[in-house]
This record gives C-alpha cells, sequence and structure tokens, in this order.
C-alpha cells in the first residue's frame, strides 16, 4: 500500500477532515458540556443559598413583629414599623414561594407559614394602647403578646425544617459541586491535548476553525472565572453565617453501634462560638473536642437522629474558652451521616431572663402601688384634655364609695358627686386645668355612694403623651386632716382665750397683789425701828416670821410674773456670745460668789442665736442653783463646757429641727439629787427641800426650761445623790 499516494488523496484529506472535525466537535462538546454541568451545579448551590437567606429573614421579621409588640407593651412605644414588618414578610413569602416552586415539601411550609401570617396579623392590634393603667386592658395585651409568641413558635419550628431540608440539599449539591469542580479542569485539558492532534494531523482543518476555537476556549475560561467566584461567594456565606454547621460520619465499634462522630466539615463560625479553631475541629471526633455533649445529651441525640432518621432538637449550656454560652442544636440527618446547625442563645436567654425579671417587677411595682393607695386612702387619674376622657384607679373608686369601674368617670358624672357648694369651684378647677394643665383649687368636698362628706386634695400636673396634653394626678383624703385641723383651730382659740386670761393675771399680780405687799413690807419695818424695844421676844419672832414670809411672798410673784411672761417674744433673737453671758451673771452674784467662795469656770463656750438676757436668766438660776445647794464641808465649784454635737447622737427625746447642737454642761459638786427627780424638778413649784432647809420657790429650773424650749433646744439633768449634779443644755448651731 502506498502510504504516500494515500496520504496525498483527497478523500483521505477529507476523511481526516471529517475525522478531525468529528474528534474535535466531539471533546469540545465534552469540555462544554461538563462547563455547563458545573455551571448548573454551582446554581443549585447558589439557589440553595437564596432559600436560606430567605428562610431566615422571614424568620427574623416574625421575631422583630414579635419585638415590636412587647416594645409597645413595654413602654408604650407607638411608634409605628408593624405595617413595613408585614409588608417585608409578605415580600420574603412570594420570593420564598417562588424560589421553592420546584420542591413540594417546601411549597406545603410555606402555605403554612402564610397561615401563620393572617394569624398574627388577626392579633395586632387595631388601635394604640393608651392606658396602661387598666388592669383589665393590660391583661388582655398579655394574652395577645402571648398567642403572638405561639405564632412566632410555630414559624420558628417550621424555619428549622426548611433550613434542614436546604442544609441536606446544600450538603449533597457541594458535592456535587466539588466533583465538577475537579472534573472541568480535566476535561478543559483533554479538549487542549484533542485539539494539538488534530491541529498537527489535520491542520488545514483546525486553521479554518480556529476563530470558532478561540471563541470555545474563552467561553470555557470564563466559565471557569464563573465557577471560581460562585466557590468564592460559597465560602464567603459559610464565613458570614453565625451559625455553626457541621458534618459527621457515625463510628461504630464492632458490632455497630454508634460511638461517636468525626467532623467532616465545620463551617468557620465555629471558632466564634466555641474558640477552637476550625481546622482544629476536622478529623477530630465530637467526644474528643467537646467532651460535655456526653454528660448534657446531644451525643445520645445524635445517635438517636442517625438511627431513627427523626429530627432532634437541643439546648444546653457549653462552657467554652471564652466563658459559659448557651447554644441551640438541630440535629437531621443527611445521607450516610449527621449534619448539626448550632446557634448561640445565650444573648436571647439573657434578653428573656431580663424581660421575666422586668415583667416581674413591673407587676410586684403594680401590685404595691395598688396596695399603698389603700393604705394612704389617695386614688389617681389621667385626664386627656383634648377629648375630656379620664382614667382612674379602682381606690378612687373606693374612696368615692362605689366598686372599681362601677360607673364611667366623666366631667358631668364626677361634678354630680361634688357637694353643692364646691360646684363653682369644681367649674374652675375644670376651666384652669383645661386651660393651663393645673389649676389654683387644691381641695373639694365629695358626697360619697353613702351620703358622707368626704374632703379630697387634688394635686395634678401636666404632661405630654403622644403630642396630647394630659393631666395626670392623685387624690387623697384629707378628712380627718381637715378634722384634726378644725380642732387645732378651736384648741388655738382656747388658748388665745387662756393666753389673754394669763395677760390678765400678770396685770393684776404685778399691781393689785404687789402693792399691798408692798405696804406690808413698810408697815413691818416701821415697827420694826419704832416698837423694837418696846415689843416682847416672841412678838419679835412672829414679826421675823411676818418679814421672812413677805419675802418670799414677793419673790413667788415676781417668779410667777417671769415664768407667764417667758412666751412673749418682745426680743428679736441675735447672736449671743455666751461667754459674755456668763461673765456677766458672775458679776450680778459676785456677792454670792464671795460668800460662798465659789469657784466658777467656763471658756471657748459658743456663740448661739437667742435673746441675750432670758440666757442670762438660764446662766443666773442655775449657777445660783449650784450654790444653794452645795456641801456644807466643801466650797462649791462649778464647771461649765460646751461641745457640738450631731442630732442623732442625743439620745434625749425632743424634737431636733437641726442637724447640729451646743451641748452646754454644768456640773457642779453640790449635794445631788436621786436619778428618778430627774424630770420632776423641772416642773413648776416642785421643790424636793423643805422651806426651812433651802430656800425657794421651785420655779426657777421651770423657767430655764421654758426659755431653752423657745429657743429650739431641750434641758435635762444628771446626778446621784451626794455626788453632784450635771444639767445639760442644748441649744441648735444655727449657721
Amino acid at each position: 500500500m502506498d502510504i504516500k499516494r494515500i496520504l496525498a488523496s483527497t478523500k483521505t484529506y477529507i476523511f481526516l477532515l471529517i475525522l478531525a472535525a468529528a474528534l474535535l466537535l466531539y471533546t469540545a462538546g465534552v469540555g462544554y458540556k461538563q462547563v455547563e454541568r458545573l455551571y448548573s451545579s454551582g446554581e443549585k448551590v447558589s439557589h440553595t443559598l437564596d432559600v436560606q437567606r430567605n428562610i431566615v429573614e422571614l424568620s427574623a421579621n416574625f421575631l422583630l413583629l414579635e419585638s415590636i409588640q412587647l416594645k409597645n407593651q413595654l413602654q408604650q412605644d407607638q411608634e409605628n414599623l408593624t405595617d413595613m414588618v408585614i409588608i417585608e414578610i409578605d415580600q420574603g413569602l412570594e420570593r420564598l414561594q417562588a424560589l421553592t416552586k420546584e420542591n413540594a415539601s417546601q411549597q406545603e411550609r410555606v402555605k403554612m407559614l402564610k397561615v401563620l401570617r393572617n394569624e398574627i396579623i388577626a392579633e395586632l392590634p387595631i388601635t394604640p394602647i393608651t392606658d396602661s393603667t387598666n388592669v383589665a386592658n393590660e391583661q388582655l395585651q398579655l394574652n395577645r403578646l402571648e398567642r403572638i409568641s405561639n405564632i412566632v413558635n410555630k414559624a420558628q419550628r417550621i424555619k428549622k425544617s426548611m433550613l434542614s431540608d436546604e442544609n441536606y440539599l446544600m450538603v449533597s449539591r457541594r458535592e456535587e459541586f466539588t466533583s465538577q469542580s475537579f472534573l472541568t479542569p480535566l476535561s478543559s485539558l483533554l479538549v487542549a491535548i484533542t485539539s494539538m492532534i488534530i491541529f498537527i494531523i489535520g491542520f488545514i482543518s483546525i486553521y479554518s476553525q480556529k476563530r470558532e476555537i478561540t471563541k470555545v476556549n474563552a467561553r470555557i475560561i470564563e466559565q471557569n472565572k464563573k465557577l471560581q467566584e460562585t466557590e468564592t461567594f460559597l465560602k464567603g456565606v459559610y464565613k458570614s453565617s453565625n451559625n455553626v454547621i457541621s458534618h459527621f460520619e457515625p463510628i461504630k465499634d464492632d458490632k455497630g453501634n454508634v460511638t461517636d462522630f468525626k467532623f467532616v466539615y465545620a463551617s468557620n463560625a465555629i471558632e466564634e462560638v466555641t474558640g477552637s479553631d476550625q481546622a482544629e475541629n476536622i478529623g477530630n471526633t465530637l467526644v474528643e473536642m467537646y467532651p460535655m455533649v456526653v454528660e448534657n445529651g446531644l451525643l445520645d441525640l445524635m445517635k438517636l437522629c442517625y438511627n431513627t432518621g427523626e429530627d432532634q432538637e437541643h439546648e444546653s449550656e457549653y462552657q467554652f474558652k471564652d466563658g459559659a454560652k448557651t447554644i441551640c442544636n438541630t440535629i437531621v440527618k443527611s445521607g450516610g451521616g449527621i449534619t448539626n446547625t448550632a446557634w448561640d442563645t445565650t444573648s436571647i436567654k439573657k434578653t428573656e431572663k431580663a424581660l421575666y425579671e422586668l415583667n416581674e417587677e413591673l407587676s410586684l411595682q403594680n401590685t404595691i402601688f395598688k396596695e399603698a393607695e389603700i393604705v394612704a386612702g389617695i386614688g389617681s387619674y389621667i385626664w386627656y384634655l383634648k377629648n375630656g376622657s379620664v382614667t382612674v384607679s379602682d381606690n378612687f373608686y373606693r374612696l368615692l364609695g362605689y366598686e372599681p369601674n362601677s360607673f364611667p368617670i366623666t366631667l358631668e358624672n364626677y361634678r354630680k358627686l361634688v357637694h353643692p357648694d364646691d360646684q363653682e369651684n369644681y367649674d374652675i378647677l375644670c376651666a384652669e386645668t383645661i386651660a393651663n394643665g393645673t389649676s389654683s383649687i387644691s381641695t373639694l368636698r365629695i358626697i360619697t355612694k353613702d351620703k358622707k362628706v368626704l374632703h379630697l386634695n387634688i394635686n395634678g400636673r401636666l404632661v405630654q403623651i403622644e403630642d396630647q396634653p394630659v393631666s395626670v394626678g392623685i387624690v387623697q383624703d384629707i378628712t380627718e386632716q381637715v378634722a384634726k385641723d378644725n380642732q387645732l383651730i378651736e384648741s388655738y382659740d382656747k388658748l388665745k382665750l387662756s393666753n389673754e386670761e394669763l395677760e390678765s393675771f400678770s396685770r393684776v399680780a404685778s399691781h393689785d397683789l404687789q402693792e399691798p405687799l408692798r405696804k406690808i413690807q413698810v408697815f413691818i419695818s416701821r415697827i420694826e425701828d419704832d416698837a423694837r424695844e418696846s415689843l416682847p421676844e416672841k412678838s419679835m419672832v412672829y414679826f421675823e416670821k411676818i418679814k421672812v414670809a413677805a419675802f418670799r411672798m414677793r419673790d413667788l410673784i415676781q417668779n410667777l410674773l417671769t415664768y407667764s411672761g417667758i412666751e412673749r417674744q418682745d426680743s428679736e433673737f441675735e447672736e449671743v456670745n455666751l461667754n459674755e453671758v456668763g461673765g456677766k451673771v458672775k458679776e450680778e452674784l459676785s456677792q454670792l460668789i464671795k460668800e460662798t467662795n465659789a469657784q466658777i469656770t467656763f471658756e471657748n463656750l459658743p456663740e448661739v442665736k437667742g435673746v441675750a438676757f432670758k440666757l442670762e436668766q438660764v446662766f443666773a438660776n442655775l449657777i445660783s442653783n449650784s450654790i444653794k445647794y452645795r456641801k456644807s464641808d466643801i466650797d462649791p465649784v462649778i464647771n461649765i463646757t460646751s461641745t457640738q454635737v450631731n442630732a442623732q447622737d442625743i439620745q434625749e427625746k425632743f424634737t431636733k429641727n437641726f442637724k447640729t447642737y451646743h451641748e452646754i454642761s454644768f456640773t457642779d459638786n453640790g449635794i445631788g439629787f436621786a436619778p428618778e427627780y430627774a424630770k420632776s424638778i423641772f416642773e413648776v413649784f416642785q421643790k424636793l427641800h423643805s422651806k426651812t432647809e433651802y430656800s425657794g420657790t421651785g420655779i426657777g429650773l421651770s423657767i430655764c426650761k421654758k426659755i431653752v424650749e423657745n429657743h429650739q433646744g431641750h434641758i435635762h439633768a444628771k446626778s446621784t445623790l451626794g455626788e453632784g449634779a450635771t444639767f445639760i443644755v442644748y441649744l441648735p448651731v444655727q449657721r
């Protein structure tokens, strides 16, 4: 056979050209078909991701709708975001129905979601909540929120089922995509080698089809680029997902029982959730990486899912490197292994706990507020000034003598309960409140259901609710207080009359009583001068007793006048230096001090607000008492000291209107007194000794007490019989 002739034959060339064209078309077709399969696989993966994303967004919108309703209930927030969320839910359902039109099971779940969408819309309120104080309305809102929550939970379960199906599709399509990614370069290489052989054998045919081949190669390169972009996109989706998607292969013992699971795949979200490296998990077993799954039951549920094929859910707390987290797992059987989708619900649990605690706190506060209203005898109201509607608390009704919500409170209805003499004031109160939000009228008399007259104090203030003027306030039953005030006024009138009588007595005592007394003293003095020598000794004793009695009478009248005049505040309070007061008193008592050889010491006494001559009287009485009740065998020693004390540190009981007081102590070494007389000695005419032992009227300490109390202070005494006494005076520190 002549090979050259055969090669030069036109038929041979035509045959080779046809053969070359056939081989070229075949190899190009195989390569193109492989590229199309790879592109189709990428499209399927992308489609699955779109479905997952739409499922997650739809679920998030259901949760967002629930959160908006809960926020409106807790904060009375009327910002209308509900319609926007419902529109997004409708759009999401339409997209999801279009994306899953070839998946019958997913189409059924979409229909179920549409039913849930209609149910949740039916639960939405038609009008905004304006009365948070109405308990019945609040309970209705809480029931509505619970029903919405149940609907959302149903939607979440449907979401989990749909995601499980899509995850299973994702794993299988990814395997297909990986396989196609491997075969496509080989097919491209085969096309290139075949093209080179054909070019050598039939360069003329190849040359004529050069442009076509160039176009085919360009398309192949473009498809490879798209496949690389698709792969990068899928990796980005996995990286950006907050859920940990893991696939496991079972590990079995000799008897075929599953003992553990090996990580085949784990998304990079596992690093953020668990703190362990993504590559570190791949190839290792579940128990090796997370031994706590044995105790918390996750491993058993995964075994159950693998053996029965039934989806399982599990939620538990896990201790990772960065602390404890609550993880929720959805377990589904896929192929020959297990796919687990896990997400961190720690923040959700904390929010749920916070919401529960807030709800409990609000419930407790509401209960406390209601009880406080009853105990304090008050009621509360909300008056919407624009439309005139009024909402009142339960105890408001009780104050009026009615059961709560027994009749609607309106301005006209309430006016019927107002005392006829106060209805004009009620009209003024309404007009002023509507115009200004407040009123100058603060008290009204109400006739209750049982015909009792009730005095109510009304205290309201203007606030803005949704840019609407609202008067909120409280009413308080002050009937007892009014009665006490009336009694106080009556007592004041009686006291005023008594004081006037006392003033009259003082005038009588100062003129009518002292005038005869002075005459008695004058005549006694004249009789002593004129008839001293002629009178018997016994008569002189009688005259001496009369003289002493007259002097005692004079002192008694003088002290009574002083005591009764203390209440009259004729002088203004001014700064008084107690060192100067002590000095003046020592000078006034100098003769007595000299006669008794008394020692009186004081220094660094404070300045106080008061009336100087009255404080001098206190010093004089206390020092005189200490000298009078001295021991017979010891010279009297009186030491006056001062210090500042806090009001809460003073054990004595008296009205403390100031934070700090001067504690001024008068300490002597006299005869003292028994402790049981520490209070009675300050009473008028109270004396511990007979007039033959110690002279005096028994009013001096009463005068001291009254003067100190008029200076908003207090005086008390401490002593032990035979060991001296200490008189302590508290005067306020006034800056």
